[in-house]
């Protein structure tokens, strides 16, 4: 179950990210997650809850929202989504030499702070 360890690094960042706002008590926080990731909301959000009880994040509300698959392929220039993130071709010429522009990715998007 590799949300466990995806999770653990999302609180450990958020963590960090809230010593610059010290006052502040966090209300939600949104992430940014790619489909490539295959992260189970659900499962991402049952241990962000075990994760945070004691800290600063404890009721906080987090958010998940995925990132498609995007691509450009390398033979016809083609920038755009796939059919099938598990098999990375160009929709448009059917070339598998594309390079990957996102959907691989997972970053903090926004924390919300009650003042």
């Amino acid at each position: 179950m590799h949300e466990a360890n995806f999770t653990s690094e999302i609180v450990h960042t958020i963590l960090s990210e809230l010593t610059k706002a010290p006052a502040g008590k966090p209300k939600s926080v949104k992430v940014v997650v790619g489909e490539m990731l295959h992260l189970i909301p659900v499962s991402v959000n049952m241990h962000f809850d075990l994760l945070v009880r004691g800290t600063r994040l404890e009721g906080t509300m987090l958010e998940l929202q995925e990132a498609r698959v995007r691509i450009r392929c390398g033979k016809c220039g083609r920038e755009g989504g796939v059919e099938d993130h598990h098999l990375l071709m160009c929709e448009s010429c059917g070339s598998l030499e594309v390079e990957l522009l996102s959907g691989n990715e997972i970053w903090i998007d926004s924390i919300q702070l009650e003042t």
